[in-house]
């Protein structure tokens, strides 16, 4: 008996319908010679599971071994292996002890925030956490949030105690539907303070719009707030006109924000070919001519560096923008689901003098970036094209993250409420 196959979108397959066992060939080799973590990982423990894998294996057991191997390269959201058909569990939880907290949940979940997940399947939570220890990537209690509901959608039952102490068995409902959460707003408060929210930083044109419409207020506030708690990353040019109003005045940004080690780029054919495919669907022929210089030099660049594998670069992002006198004190907000560009923006700010960050440390997922995706069928694998080289001076931000100045630790009485922000609140 053969598994249910899918036909690729990839060169490499040519339309042909490729089996469990070539998906995952595939996927060792991209691991070994395409993702930035080659020299680090190689392909990782492939051989201990290419014997798990079979052809005629389910297709959900099928994901689950995929996540199993790549979460041992210990690389969050960077690399990741997801099927179209299914989907995410609709709540999210923090652990703290043997429990697991129920922080937000969609409706049709029959779960609300301040359950207590006691049991799954009928393992204790400890017990879960033993079985599924590759998945949590070995982090800390408190971090470890934002990897369960990756772990609870291989799982069936949940035991689920109530606020008012009742107990129940619920089913894991795969796919449920939430209220859209507004991604980009600001609130003034008294003490001339202005509130930004900053969910990502994808949408570049909708959080132009908000720097506009809150820009009398930027202008002219003492205190500045930043949520970027939960932010999941975008582009780093996004936030970049945050600075002027973060940094001392007079002074250039340049002086405080210097990248220490190069980041090295992996010039590996499939990524030259898969950036340039990129390149052409998103612009055509007609390049705009406000970014041309720059797509001409990317263009450029892929074709001197085609297929020579890891090439040290700096960034030459121009940070030439000065500081201002207000606001005088800037706050930034975040936790442990703040990452990729989130990571950056927390760490750049970091280094004013001029900024506080409170919460909890980030992610911590930059030390390999720039995703590239490979899609098999309904299957898509994403893995990181850059390195930084921070990694070899022991100055990784894995498993850790950006650090916080002001450290407030997560409690389950924190639920419904925003201790965080109460807590700035009073610094003010």
């Amino acid at each position: 008996m053969t598994a249910r196959v899918f036909r690729n979108d990839i060169s490499k397959f040519g339309g042909e319908i490729v089996t469990y066992t070539e998906i995952f060939r595939e996927i060792g080799s991209i691991m070994e010679h395409d993702s930035a973590t080659y020299p680090d990982y190689g392909a990782g423990e492939y051989d201990k599971y290419l014997e798990i894998i079979a052809d005629d294996m389910d297709r959900k057991e099928f994901v689950h071994v995929v996540q199993q191997y790549l979460a041992g390269f210990k690389v969050f959201a960077h690399i990741g292996f997801s099927d179209a058909e299914m989907k995410n569990v609709g709540f999210s939880v923090m652990r703290y002890e043997d429990v697991l907290y129920v922080t937000e949940a969609d409706g049709e979940t029959g779960l609300v925030p301040g359950d207590r997940i006691t049991k799954i399947d009928g393992m204790t939570i400890p017990e879960i956490a033993d079985r599924e220890k590759i998945m949590l990537m070995g982090e800390s209690l408190e971090r470890q949030g934002m990897l369960w509901p990756s772990v609870i959608k291989f799982y069936n039952t949940l035991t689920v105690e109530h606020g008012d102490g009742s107990a129940k068995e619920l089913s894991v409902k795969l796919g449920t539907k939430s209220e859209p959460a507004e991604s980009y707003y600001y609130k003034s408060y008294e003490n001339d303070t202005l509130y930004l929210r900053l969910a990502d930083f994808v949408d570049a044109e909708a959080i132009s719009k908000l720097y506009d419409e809150c820009r009398q207020q930027l202008n002219s506030c003492r205190n500045l707030i930043i949520d970027v708690r939960d932010n999941g990353g975008g582009a780093d040019g996004a936030f970049f006109p945050l600075f002027e109003y973060s940094f001392p005045e007079g002074e250039p940004v340049s002086k405080y924000i210097r990248q220490e080690y190069p980041i090295a780029i992996n010039y590996s054919a499939r990524n030259c070919d898969d950036r340039r495919r990129l390149l052409k669907s998103f612009f055509g022929d007609m390049i705009p001519d406000d970014v041309k210089p720059m797509v001409d030099k990317m263009l450029s660049d892929l074709k001197e560096k085609y297929g020579k594998g890891l090439i040290e670069e700096k960034d030459e992002t121009p940070l030439d923008m000065c500081g201002r006198k207000n606001p005088e004190k800037v706050f930034v907000i975040t936790d442990e689901r703040c990452g990729s560009s989130g990571d950056a923006f927390v760490e750049a700010m970091s280094f004013s003098p001029k900024v506080t960050v409170v919460g909890r440390p980030t992610s911590g997922i930059t030390d390999y970036s720039n995703v590239n995706m490979v899609e098999f069928g309904d299957f898509k694998l994403t893995y990181p094209t850059s390195r930084d080289t921070r990694i070899d001076h022991g100055k990784g931000l894995g498993q850790k993250g950006v650090p916080v100045d002001d450290y407030i630790p997560w409690k389950p009485e924190n639920i419904g409420k925003d201790v965080e922000l109460d807590y700035v609140m009073d610094q003010i």
